[in-house]
């Protein structure tokens, strides 16, 4: 897809301060890498709530905004960029609630299980639950969508809808590349399956948090004044696209690879990267700034 007459810009602080009010910023790759946090990142985003403007931290992590903001304090980023959290864990536990009492099958890790810690749930398997809310894969570091084939088929012969609490593909733990729910979602959706996703790149997670900005800035923020920043193009860039807010690539998260393996330069090669999105991506429309990272 050809896109519409914009130019992507390496960006100056100073134009971000004066042109925004709200950042969106994804976390995993942006502020931290799943071990470290990122010194230079958590340092602009302070900058600018000193400047005046607000920061919202919006994640795929299926889990909701109050455990994300403690393990972020324990990584030990300073406590008034965790302020503001919108997680696609937030949107799910919305929508478990609305289920009442009906048997639903999770699929996910025990670390998860924080998503339902105070609900009365009725929790099932595939075989009897008519809900299923998929948070991620079981082991993460040794299986694969194939290891759920069978437990796949099972649902979709029983017509089972997957709701997915993690669009994400894959994350960066440290040098570690790690899959996550949106695998077992894509699975199910080439089965045949149907899936309903909470989180980036679906308008739901953007309009909390816009909702939950304005309530702080009492109504005076509107899309033009909205920055996202993130390295994801499927859900961060694509969602802020769909969204119709301004956006910021960051290279070096879970495209690294791919993008370094293109550039030969030690400068970024803006039409190399825009080579990249038009071959790989659909967006009506590519990001306004492009980084290395977060600074």
């Amino acid at each position: 897809m050809l896109f519409r007459s914009t130019h992507m810009i390496i960006p100056k602080k100073s134009d971000l301060y004066k042109n925004y009010k709200l950042i969106l910023c994804d976390i995993w790759g942006v502020i931290h890498n799943g071990k470290d946090y990122y010194p230079k990142a958590v340092e602009f985003l302070m900058d600018f709530q000193k400047q005046g403007g607000l920061v919202f931290l919006i994640t795929n992590a299926p889990r909701r905004s109050n455990v994300v903001r403690e393990y972020l304090l324990n990584m030990g980023i300073d406590k008034l960029i965790c302020e503001n959290i919108v997680t696609s864990g937030d949107c799910s536990y919305n929508w478990i609630c609305s289920i009442s009492d009906k048997p639903i099958f999770h699929i996910g890790p025990k670390k998860d299980y924080s998503l339902f810690s105070d609900l009365d749930l009725n929790l099932s398997d595939q075989e009897t639950c008519s809900e299923c809310i998929c948070t991620g894969f079981f082991d993460e570091y040794t299986e694969t969508p194939d290891d759920y084939e069978e437990l796949l088929n099972t649902l979709l012969d029983r017509k089972i809808k997957i709701h997915c609490a993690n669009p994400d593909l894959y994350v960066h733990r440290g040098e570690i590349k790690l899959p996550c729910a949106g695998l077992i979602a894509q699975k199910y959706n080439e089965l045949g399956g149907e899936v309903s996703y909470f989180g980036k790149p679906y308008t739901p997670i953007y309009e909390l948090a816009l909702y939950e900005a304005n309530e702080r800035q009492k109504n005076s923020i509107s899309k033009s004044d909205i920055l996202a920043i993130g390295d994801g193009l499927h859900t961060d860039i694509a969602g802020a696209d769909n969204f119709k807010i301004d956006s910021m690539f960051i290279l070096n998260g879970v495209h690294k690879n791919e993008i370094v393996s293109k550039n030969h330069s030690s400068k970024i090669d803006i039409d190399m990267i825009r080579d990249y999105i038009n071959s790989n991506f659909s967006l009506s429309e590519e990001p306004r700034y492009i980084q290395n990272e977060l600074k």
